[in-house]
């Protein structure tokens, strides 16, 4: 199993099973494999395709990845290094497992690798703190004090080479390196900065020893002799940059808003039937095909694409890439076994068991746009609601279909759109504004949290809320604004309590307020405000900040709220802080077990009867993101699944029950002497293959201990041919019908 390390997910979390899912659209490079299958390195991981028979196994956090993002990928005779956009330099060996290189190990920087290279007999890595070299065991950072100041750049772009020339694109120009000769010696090096620094050049491609260009944000450069001249000038121009360069027998083609052939010294279209909007992310030539990566409109999006692109007799083709289709994710809705998520680029996504991932927005339905679709909420009629910020509020009736064909999508809006195709069926309604932040629902009537996003004394915001049908024509609407008693117009969260209650929580440092109303959201008549009319909950009332994101309810009926400074108790009077959890917290849930989860700027925690749990990267598979909008949680109570949203993709922790206990297995004698004896296992069912592997309690794997079944078993205290020292040690013990978590206290 590949990544035997990333058990580190179920050691830092006993009783819990950790997943996520993220989004494989937006391609960084493609890469041939030596078997005519083609692999791309992704915002979501690694990508497999074979043009015979399809897509193949991907390669994804955390189970078969150590980090979310792949940028580049280098094979190396049966290994496969892999540049990654955070969690350092990863090698896959022969053996299917992984190994990490950071700057402990060598890769100078915070993680982001940009290029690996093989030559001169070493591997050649540029990252975000410049550049190293070295091996399958270790790595040297190379900077201006190794090399006697020939080489003074601090991040390295890219790295490729022909002959024994190595070609280096940094954040000081371009440099050469003779690998003929000393990474030591200031001969062996040479700077092209004076020439170069000014051409924005981020990646190198040699098409042959005397055709070498630099591209990048400055466009096309050749270089020539030991000059260098632009081909394409993108230095004005702030949102265009050169993707990808090749040379075939039609010249030479560039990468950007679409694929271009630089012709007679002018740059023209290369190919037919490129669409529109789609921002090439890379260019590769490919078992004599070429192929790209199609981006979306905006060139500074490096999360989210539309797949990949191949030219096929001339005209450009789309293959789309499975799962999500985009990382960055929000609020989450179901209906019956079908799951809407909000996303930041591409509308509303949508999962259907049988067909998977689809997306509604201006591109493949009547919506009218696509980005920071926050929203996502079931009400009592038929379909889904969403909206997309300054756009509107939207249902869509999917028909329970992954097929768009027969859909019905209708966008509500306080002031009419412009520019919109007239199948884009939009009417002007009493909403209070064409924002929307955040849905709920309830007894059957859904409430719209909205925001003024002028800022100007006179602009309408507050809390709509509708009944009916859409279809039907026949909707209700009722809003709720200052005048009303709202304490403020400006929304960030609702969370509605029973069928007569609704806690909001303001923007900025606005606090929160409860409405109690009768049983109806669409009757004001019998509205009730606490702590007041016009009035919020502040610091003044016990809240830990005025910052308020979030709510939820816990195991006694209580109300959570979650703050910019940790987690405070409404005891019906005053909030009183919940102790363990600092920071804002920005989304949280209530599990059917009764523990607290929230998720911080920093980390997720779990709350068990006062027992404060905190889960980051050193004890689970979370890796903590930030940003300025919402976050959001939900709960499936099917199984007590809590998922979160982030930027990276969706988090999900199952929280009901772990296929990781079993109280039958132990390991005696303990604690355990290797020098007087062997430690054996007692165990019961059936006879089966077993495999104990080992892990420090930082997480770190150490080995495996195998036998074919429980009772032949034995360890004699050594993992791959050493001792261990005396400790604690994590072992999980896999068989084909389960997988068991116990330790191993050793001593010398």
């Amino acid at each position: 199993m590949i990544a035997s390390y990333l058990a580190l997910a179920i050691i830092g979390s006993v009783s819990f099973n950790w997943g996520f899912e993220t989004s494989q659209s937006y391609i960084f490079s493609i890469v041939p494999g030596d078997d005519g299958t083609v692999w791309c390195a992704t915002a979501g991981g690694i990508i497999h395709y074979d043009p015979a028979s399809g897509w193949l196994d991907s390669l994804s956090y955390p189970d078969l990845m150590p980090w979310i993002s792949a940028v580049d990928l280098h094979f190396d005779d049966s290994v496969m290094w892999v540049a990654t956009g955070g969690g350092g330099l990863a090698l896959l060996q022969e053996d299917d497992t992984w190994k990490v290189f950071s700057s402990y190990e060598g890769i100078p920087g915070s993680g982001h690798v940009y290029s690996v290279y093989t030559g001169g007999g070493y591997v050649w890595v540029g990252s975000d703190g410049g550049l190293s070299r070295g091996n399958t065991d270790s790595f040297l950072p190379i900077d201006a004090d190794l090399t006697g100041g020939a080489f003074t750049a601090t991040e390295v772009t890219d790295i490729t080479g022909i002959g024994n020339t190595m070609y280096l694109a940094t954040d000081r120009g371009v440099y050469t390196l003779d690998l003929s000769g000393n990474i030591f010696d200031p001969g062996s090096w040479t700077s092209y900065e004076d020439s170069t620094l000014a051409l924005g050049i981020a990646d190198i491609y040699i098409a042959s020893a005397d055709s070498v260009f630099g591209y990048g944000s400055g466009g096309v450069s050749q270089m020539t002799g030991d000059s260098w001249i632009r081909l394409l000038d993108y230095s004005s121009s702030a949102d265009s940059v050169v993707t990808g360069l090749l040379v075939n027998e039609d010249g030479l083609i560039a990468s950007c808003r679409k694929i271009i052939l630089y012709n007679g010294g002018v740059w023209e279209h290369y190919g037919s039937g490129y669409p529109d909007g789609n921002y090439a992310s890379c260019l590769s030539e490919v078992f004599g095909e070429i192929w790209c990566g199609y981006g979306l409109f905006d060139v500074n999006c490096c999360d989210t694409g539309n797949g990949l692109g191949y030219l096929d007799n001339g005209t450009w083709q789309s293959l789309p890439v499975p799962g999500m289709g985009a990382p960055s994710c929000y609020q989450m809705a179901r209906d019956e076994n079908r799951v809407y998520l909000g996303s930041h680029r591409v509308g509303l996504m949508a999962f259907y068991p049988d067909s998977g991932w689809a997306a509604f927005n201006n591109l493949t339905a009547d919506m009218p746009r696509s980005l920071r679709t926050y929203s996502a909420a079931k009400s009592g009629c038929l379909g889904i609601w969403t909206g997309s910020y300054h756009w509107g509020l939207t249902w869509i009736d999917d028909r329970e279909t992954y097929s768009m064909d027969d859909d019905t999508l209708i966008t509500y809006v306080s002031d009419s759109l412009s520019g919109l195709p007239s199948e884009v069926v939009q009417i002007v309604a009493p909403l209070l504004n064409n924002q929307v932040i955040m849905l709920a629902s309830q007894s059957g009537v859904l409430l719209v949290a909205q925001e003024a996003f002028w800022q100007t004394p006179d602009e309408p915001s507050g809390i709509v809320a509708i009944s009916g049908e859409p279809e039907d024509g026949n909707l209700q609407w009722t809003t709720r604004v200052e005048i009303d008693g709202l304490a403020n117009k400006n929304i960030q969260m609702l969370f509605p309590c029973g069928d007569d209650s609704l806690w909001i929580a303001f923007a900025s440092e606005g606090g929160c307020q409860l409405l109690v109303h009768g049983g109806d959201p669409m009757d004001k008549s019998s509205d009730t405000w606490y702590p007041g009319y016009g009035q919020a909950y502040s610091t003044s009332y016990g809240l830990s900040s005025n910052k308020v994101f979030c709510f939820a309810r816990n195991a006694s009926g209580d109300i959570l709220a979650g703050t910019g400074n940790g987690i405070s108790r409404w005891n019906g009077n005053i909030f009183v802080d919940v102790a363990g959890v600092s920071g804002s917290v920005k989304a949280m849930q209530v599990d059917s077990n009764g523990v607290i989860w929230c998720m911080t700027e920093s980390a997720i925690y779990s709350i068990d009867n006062g027992d404060v749990t905190e889960f980051t990267r050193s004890n689970s598979i979370y890796i903590a993101t930030n940003r300025m909008e919402n976050e959001f949680s939900s709960i499936n109570p099917e199984d007590g699944t809590v998922f979160f949203s982030s930027t990276v993709g969706l988090w999900s922790i199952m929280t009901q029950h772990s296929p990781f206990e079993n109280p039958d297995l132990m390991f005696y004698p303990q604690p355990y002497l290797p020098a007087s004896s062997e430690l054996y296992m007692a165990w019961s069912g059936p006879d089966e293959r077993i495999e104990a592997k080992f892990f420090s309690l930082t997480g770190e794997y150490l080995g495996s201990v195998l036998a074919d079944s429980w009772e032949d078993w034995t360890w004699d205290g050594t993992l791959n041919g050493a001792s261990v020292a005396s400790g604690v040690y994590i072992v999980l013990v896999e068989r084909d019908s389960n997988v068991i978590r116990c330790k191993v206290a050793v001593v010398r």
